[in-house]
């Protein structure tokens, strides 16, 4: 096993970079206009000759565009199809937010991107800080910490593995990062925890979580994940956890006239009126998977995901039942009944369970892994 975990290590060095590297996608667009900035200035680097471009490097304030198909930073065009711009000192910002490590501008196939490549310890620090719940103790900081340096790590290999120019989005398509803060407690829980991650056949794991998994039995759940490839997320028991949170119930109710305005949104063409909308297929989980929208034309069928896009539904653990002229939406969990519960997570602390049990819970068959080069596993 320990043979494993070297091999791990060597998948995960760069020759350009450190071994641990995170490149999150920023911002892309077709024809950007980004505005980066740093107290110092920066200073310019093509990343695959390694020759540093020293112009502009004074420059505070940068002004990212693209003419005839070349990046034009504060005016002046660049051949390089990739730049890496790092601040001579402090923070670099973008919009609202200050972000360590570097910024890379690339482009690729049409598209324009922005990349922050940072170490991930500060990645993980930022991700807990947008992730986790202000006034959460330390020990659930540090189970937060784990699942999401395990995320990132999967998601790196994955990446690598398809030469993408970026491992991971800084959204809850993957995580939510923000870049730079101060929580005290959020970077106690990064360095307690530091390189810790889940491992399963020599793998680090993707590392799915919601907010309040409802009590809902992930191994009963069809259409997010094949449980083949990840079978740590099949998980045959239900966590209780959470049943006292506030996210575990949620409802809402529309009238028909409210309901047909929020689906038209998803059509070009008219719906028409809304004369019904019913569940037709569940699994065995009751997790909805289709239902039905009668309308005074016709009949218009919707996945789950299609829905979830259109009505604040808070997870695919619903009904919906017609009084009237009104349609009342009732579910259990916020999210998507994958992976670790942070609710559950976060009482399981309350009654003393440890980060280690915890992460065994919600990933069953996973072990402890380390990112340094006598890793051990920890069962």
């Amino acid at each position: 096993m320990k043979f494993l975990y070297k091999i791990l290590i060597l998948l995960l060095s760069s020759s350009s970079l450190s071994a641990t590297a995170i490149r999150v996608l920023i911002a892309e667009s077709e024809s950007p206009v980004w505005h980066i900035s740093a107290g110092a200035g920066f200073t310019f680097q093509n990343p695959k000759t390694g020759k540093k471009l020293p112009l502009l490097s004074s420059h505070r304030r940068l002004t990212i565009t693209v003419e005839h198909n070349q990046f034009m930073i504060n005016g002046k065009a660049f051949k390089e199809d990739q730049l890496y711009l790092q601040p001579i000192n402090d923070h670099a910002q973008f919009e609202q937010d200050h972000y360590d490590g570097f910024f890379m501008v690339a482009r690729q196939e049409g598209k324009y991107y922005l990349i922050n490549v940072v170490d991930v310890e500060e990645y993980v620090f930022a991700v807990v800080k947008a992730e986790s719940w202000p006034g959460w103790p330390l020990e659930v900081n540090k189970v937060f910490a784990v699942a999401s340096r395990s995320y990132v790590l999967h998601q790196l290999l994955k990446a690598r593995k398809k030469k993408s120019l970026f491992h991971i989005r800084n959204t809850n398509h993957h995580q939510q990062y923000r870049g730079v803060h101060t929580c005290a407690i959020i970077r106690q829980a990064v360095d307690q925890t530091r390189g810790l991650f889940l491992g399963y056949d020599g793998q680090p794991i993707l590392a799915m979580f919601d907010i309040c998994c409802g009590s809902i039995i992930p191994s009963n759940v069809t259409g997010i994940v094949d449980f083949e490839k990840v079978p740590y997320l099949a998980r045959n028991y239900a966590c209780t956890f959470c049943k006292d949170c506030k996210s575990f119930n949620w409802s809402f109710s529309y009238a028909a006239e409210q309901l047909q305005h929020k689906l038209q949104e998803g059509f070009q063409t008219p719906l028409g009126s809304v004369k019904d909308l019913k569940i037709i297929k569940k699994d065995k989980a009751g997790v909805v998977q289709k239902v039905v929208l009668k309308t005074a034309h016709k009949d218009v069928y919707f996945s789950v995901h299609e829905l979830y896009k259109l009505l604040p539904i808070k997870s695919y653990a619903f009904t919906v039942k017609k009084q009237g002229k009104k349609y009342h939406f009732s579910g259990k969990g916020f999210g998507h009944h994958i992976g670790l519960c942070q609710w559950g997570a976060r009482e399981m602390v309350r009654l003393g369970w440890s980060y280690e049990l915890i992460l065994k819970f919600f990933y069953p068959g996973t072990v402890f892994m380390r990112l340094h080069d006598d890793i051990t596993a920890v069962e």
